[in-house]
């Protein structure tokens, strides 16, 4: 069972940086720690958004939060604080010895928020897409995602877990080429 927190309850403070796991894509997992409550990864659940856009060629989602400056404000939050974990953190995470630039971190970072949009990823792959559940009509989807169903306009509540940060890795050199990015995964869409 996967709990989630919902968006409006959400602190970015609480949000706490776990190991760096090092493989060919290493990522910086992320946990939540409220009180006494330890939850191993960061899963949200957000209210209704409107669609801006789909591609369901490459899976890539477009939703406006600009009806919930609230929201904006705390996902922003949250992408500046990654991102300046990263600044404070990556040459003990890769052994570098020049320190990086506030502009050389920005400009690696693939952003989540880009003004008053959430920039997600829908999996394209018919095997994926199936695992995702996706509740339209008063009823669950058997075939998960239905990408017809996903137009601009349409408002829907979704839920994602929050991965961590991942790190691109150069193939030639194996080192960190100064991209990352916030890794997420959907967990459900409600439509």
């Amino acid at each position: 069972m996967e709990w989630l927190i919902p968006i409006q309850t959400f602190q970015v403070d609480k949000v706490q940086l776990g190991t760096l796991i090092e493989t060919s894509k290493p990522m910086m997992p992320l946990a939540y720690k409220d009180g006494e409550n330890n939850f191993p990864s960061l899963s949200l659940i957000f209210p209704l958004f409107p669609i801006k856009s789909f591609d369901p060629a490459t899976g890539r989602l477009v939703l406006s939060l600009a009806e919930y400056p609230a929201i904006l404000t705390k996902m922003t939050t949250l992408q500046e604080t990654l991102v300046s974990a990263v600044i404070q953190n990556h040459t003990h995470w890769f052994s570098q010895k020049e320190t990086m630039r506030i502009t050389d971190a920005r400009a690696g970072f693939q952003s989540m928020i880009r003004g008053s949009e959430l920039h997600l990823y829908c999996p394209v792959n018919s095997d994926i897409q199936q695992t995702v559940p996706f509740y339209s009509g008063g009823a669950w989807s058997k075939q998960g995602i239905l990408k017809e169903k996903l137009e601009p306009g349409t408002r829907i509540r979704i839920a994602i877990r929050v991965q961590g940060i991942s790190f691109h890795i150069h193939p030639s050199s194996g080192t960190w080429s100064g991209k990352y990015r916030i890794q997420h995964k959907i967990l459900g869409i409600l439509l």
